[in-house]
């Protein structure tokens, strides 16, 4: 397993809902700007002219609501790098309370659309 957990994310207006709580698929937005950062970090690119790595599969579980202003701490940790697949787990947090917690499986495909063995170079990155 490898933990990314230094991903803050502060709410906009424009993401909230009448209610004045984030909407439930801002969240998963969120979630993959810190995949993306936690990609970036390890020399990995979320998506390159040789390819890339979509959502196959998310999961989600909503435990507290985010509003307007709130900041919030979005760690992501690698649970698993499979030939052509990534599992990420992520957990939500705002002031130490957990907002969210979840699953994301994301596979590699080539520039083309064609599913792929993760290339070494960054299957070695994601798996240190």
């Amino acid at each position: 397993m490898r933990a990314f957990s230094n991903f803050e994310r502060r709410v906009n207006f424009a993401d909230t809902d009448l209610a004045g709580i984030v909407h439930f698929s801002k969240i998963l937005g969120y979630v993959e700007e810190a995949e993306h950062a936690a990609m970036l970090s390890i020399g990995v690119a979320p998506a390159s002219e040789s390819g890339g790595f979509p959502k196959v599969h998310v999961e989600c579980d909503y435990r507290s609501p985010l509003r307007f202003g709130d900041v919030a701490s979005i760690e992501m940790v690698i649970e698993k790098v499979g030939e052509s697949s990534v599992t990420w787990t992520f957990s939500i947090t705002l002031d130490g309370k957990l907002v969210a917690t979840g699953k994301v499986i994301t596979v590699y495909v080539t520039s083309m659309g064609a599913g792929s063995v993760i290339p070494d170079v960054y299957r070695e990155a994601l798996s240190a």
